[in-house]
């Protein structure tokens, strides 16, 4: 089974690092640049062209739209020819509105947006030296090992750098080829990640309003000519950058008042529907943490293999841990893991070597359960144990 941390998890936030966010605000901004910018209607006024201006209305200037009274300034005149967009509904279900995604729905919390060299690898290229230097104090190479103790050597010299790890540092040839070696490969990555985008469907109305059935025609005429591609719809862009799609839905409904205009001011309207698939990323709201996390790759993994003249035995318990008052009779209280043993210390392995002893004077055999020790030059370490563990062989990937 796998599990799946909630995306906002850890305090592990980057400080250097921030993309614009997308969410329902930057859509609504994206369908009215649609209609403002990139179809910028116009018609004829007085022999003229002018631009017809697009409101994004809310509330209580909408509701005006909806009837068959158009919006009019503060000296109570008509502005007409006008274009009104209202937010309607947003939908969120795994039908996406009948448009549908296929990665709106999946087991997966987070979301790679940027894998770069950390700043730690430079102190790492020093360690590895890849390039083979051999003269520089402060990257290691065999010139700087003080001592021969341990193969290939040990006791870094005063003022140096020196390491037994098995690369270019301990290489006996010069370097060959461009100083400056721009591959990667064995180094410290820096991994950037934020949680999986949110996939909603965003529906709207749009309602021209105009005073000549000219100008509605016009404006139409406009609109459906603009279409990108063979479908009814359109490409828009966020002022972010992110892209989307806006489908264009039919029919045009129109609502005029041509059998009450002789005493009314003529008004012709025309409503449609536009449905937009969008989507949430890094959204930095108010009362939610910061949408980065930052995590660092593992430059080397380390295989090792061992034998030993005995039975192992592993030990598995409830990972809640377990309570076993009988261990604090003479000791102090102390931590236990989850099966209620002191957690191992460097070196030590989770399982455990079966040893019998048998008693000299009533040939009694009793079992102990011992720690695996083991012997670690490459660390400085020797530790000793009442069963000899070998290490057979370790490799490095």
């Amino acid at each position: 089974m796998r599990k799946i941390d909630t995306p906002y998890k850890g305090e592990n936030v980057p400080e250097d690092f921030n993309i614009p966010e997308m969410g329902i605000e930057q859509t609504d901004r994206a369908v009215f640049d649609l209609f403002d910018k990139k179809l910028a209607f116009e018609v004829t006024i007085n022999d003229k062209a002018t631009h017809v201006p697009v409101v994004f209305a809310a509330g209580e200037r909408f509701a005006l739209t909806r009837r068959k009274q158009p919006i009019r300034d503060k000296n109570n005149a008509l502005i007409l020819p006008i274009i009104s967009i209202h937010r309607e509904s947003i939908n969120h279900s795994p039908d996406q509105g009948g448009y549908g995604t296929p990665i709106s729905f999946r087991d997966q919390q987070s979301y790679v947006v940027r894998r770069r060299l950390d700043s730690s690898d430079r102190d790492y290229q020093n360690i590895v030296n890849k390039q083979a230097l051999k003269n520089q104090k402060n990257v290691t190479s065999r010139a700087n090992f003080g001592a021969s103790d341990i193969s290939p050597g040990n006791k870094a010299k005063p003022g140096t750098v020196a390491s037994r790890r098995n690369g270019g540092n301990l290489s006996f040839l010069d370097h060959s080829g461009p100083y400056i070696d721009t591959a990667v490969g064995d180094n410290i990555f820096e991994i950037i990640t934020i949680p999986y985008p949110s996939f909603m469907v965003i529906e709207y109305e749009v309602v021209i309003w105009t005073q000549y059935m000219q100008q509605m025609n016009q404006i139409v005429q406009h609109l459906m000519a603009r279409f990108d591609g063979q479908g009814h719809e359109f490409e828009i862009e966020t002022r972010e950058g992110y892209k989307l799609v806006a489908y264009v839905k039919s029919p045009f409904s129109t609502g005029d008042n041509f059998s009450e205009y002789s005493n009314e001011e003529r008004i012709i309207k025309y409503n449609f529907k536009i449905s937009v698939p969008s989507f949430m990323l890094a959204t930095k709201q108010p009362g939610l943490p910061s949408p980065f996390r930052r995590f660092l790759s593992a430059p080397n993994i380390e295989f090792g293999y061992h034998q030993v003249s005995t039975q192992v035995v592993s030990e598995f318990g409830s990972p809640h841990g377990q309570s076993d008052i009988d261990k604090f009779i003479l000791n102090d209280v102390e931590v236990l893991d989850s099966v209620g043993k002191p957690p191992a210390q460097r070196g030590q392995g989770s399982e455990r070597l079966v040893d019998v002893e048998i008693d000299p004077f009533s040939g009694e055999k009793k079992t102990r359960f011992l720690k695996v020790l083991t012997r670690n030059q490459r660390s400085g370490e020797t530790v000793a144990s009442s069963r000899v563990v070998v290490d057979l062989e370790t490799q490095y990937e």
